[in-house]
């Protein structure tokens, strides 16, 4: 199984968002990201780089403006033979093979104007290449700027003028996708949720503009889909899915986890069962190379536990926070109003993650981001 992640991350020029980012992915275990308002600046030669994800392909502007990239894992048994990248930093399409299935990736940040046009345009290109291409499996992702159904990826506008024009807008973004047999894979997991992946605070709006579009092929292969909580960003990451057919299988290696060694309570810990170690083992051998070797493994074991202790108290917590939050956004779907407003905003300014990545030093952000760090270990 892949795992598919779109996210808008309204610029990626600072290390702490940088860092952010490099955290949520791991804790939803992306394989395939697609990202959206990078920022970069087109005339720089700085790239967004990381061990987790060494295959990046990004399309930036020369003014810092829009910008869309696509990350691929280590793991992922993903091959791209060719890209093509939009000088205006408004998609990305790799062509390439997902384990032995030819597969084309399209990653969009649509403008808010002239959305259809600008859509439409996209989709020619990138359909006009599949021609006669066996099989295609085609995954489109992006931030869309356009609602496919005004009654459920939209809260009731109370202005008539813009509730028209989005009628309207919602009325092109379903014909132009109906035009190419794509599927809004998010949709079909959830037929009639209403969810929304994107708050505007100026229009006090919340709507559904994220999508993972698909074929019949890739339809096919559709085993789940996801949306997460607006945190950081003011977008929600949208996950989906995919089966690979793949029997690759990841090898994972032990490695300590420094962050352990960063917290004062984690190291005076792991400080009393080194000394508890020796003092109860030191002659009880005659090769002091043994008792040597075999600390190792005993303080491996420590810190394991410490890790799953971690991983435990972090998983409760973020459950906690994503609950309360995903109760709150039911509330204001069904009855808007700035109390339940004000709860969300307060909600996620709650977060740990924002906590432990600009430094506000508490007990509990510092066990969150320890026990991020361990996820997947």
């Amino acid at each position: 199984m892949v795992r598919c992640v779109t996210f808008n991350v309204k610029g990626l020029n600072s290390n702490a968002k940088r860092k952010l980012l490099l955290l949520e992915l791991k804790s939803l275990k992306a394989d395939i990201v697609f990202l959206q308002e990078t920022h970069f600046d087109g005339n720089s030669s700085f790239r967004f780089a990381s061990h987790l994800y060494p295959t990046a392909y990004s399309a930036t502007h020369s003014r810092r403006r829009a910008g869309v990239a696509i990350l691929v894992s280590a793991r992922c048994p993903l091959r791209i033979d060719s890209s093509i990248l939009d000088p205006q930093g408004r998609y990305v399409i790799l062509h390439g093979h997902l384990a032995d299935k030819p597969i084309t990736l399209c990653n969009i940040y649509a403008p808010n104007t002239s959305q259809i046009r600008f859509l439409g345009g996209v989709l020619r290109r990138l359909f006009a290449e599949r021609a006669g291409s066996p099989t295609p499996l085609v995954l489109l992702g992006g931030d869309f700027n356009a609602i496919f159904s005004e009654s459920l990826d939209r809260l009731a506008s109370s202005s008539r003028a813009v509730h028209a024009t989005q009628q309207r807008l919602a009325r092109d973004f379903r014909k132009l996708v109906r035009k190419y047999s794509l599927y809004d894979l998010w949709r079909i997991t959830y037929p009639t949720d209403r969810s929304f992946s994107f708050y505007s605070t100026p229009h006090n709006s919340h709507t559904r503009i994220d999508y993972f579009f698909g074929t019949i092929s890739t339809l096919r292969l559709l085993e789940g889909a996801d949306m997460g909580q607006i945190t950081w960003s003011d977008h929600a990451p949208v996950s989906v899915d995919i089966s690979s057919g793949s029997g690759h299988v990841r090898q994972c290696h032990w490695r300590l986890n420094d962050s352990l060694l960063k917290q004062p309570i984690l190291r005076e810990e792991l400080r009393e069962h080194l000394k508890s170690y020796f003092d109860l083992n030191v002659g009880s051998v005659e090769d002091v190379r043994s008792l040597w070797e075999a600390h190792k493994a005993v303080m491996r074991g420590h810190c394991i536990a410490m890790c799953s202790r971690l991983k435990r108290d972090s998983v409760a917590l973020v459950r906690t926070l994503t609950s309360h939050l995903r109760a709150l956004e039911a509330k204001l779907a069904t009855c808007p109003s700035r109390c339940t407003l004000r709860q969300i905003v307060d909600t996620r300014d709650q977060t740990p993650t924002e906590e432990f990545s600009f430094g506000a030093g508490q007990q509990t952000a510092a066990l969150y981001s320890a026990a991020l760090l361990c996820l997947g270990e």
